[in-house]
């Protein structure tokens, strides 16, 4: 799939799109989008909570369901907090 640079407008494609798509998506709060509520990820929400093993678990849970609803070309495997 061919896409758009976010910050040059130029086209984009390959893991360069999948990327840009994936920060998109995790990033946008749920409800944020007019026309389409339901896009987007819990991650927003979850910012500034304690990193306890309650809310490590929330982030994985928020990461997988949001890329699994919104990027068909992405498959995740497993899910890891590299640095706090």
């Amino acid at each position: 799939m061919t896409g758009m640079s976010r910050t040059t407008g130029k086209a984009l494609g390959g893991n360069d799109h999948l990327a840009q798509s994936i920060g998109d998506i995790l990033s946008t709060p749920l409800g944020s989008r007019v026309m389409r509520r339901d896009y987007g990820s819990m991650l927003p929400d979850l910012i500034d909570h304690p990193l306890n093993g309650d809310n490590r678990l929330l982030v994985y849970a928020a990461t997988a369901m949001a890329i699994r609803r919104w990027e068909p070309r992405f498959r995740l495997k497993r899910c890891r907090l590299a640095a706090v």
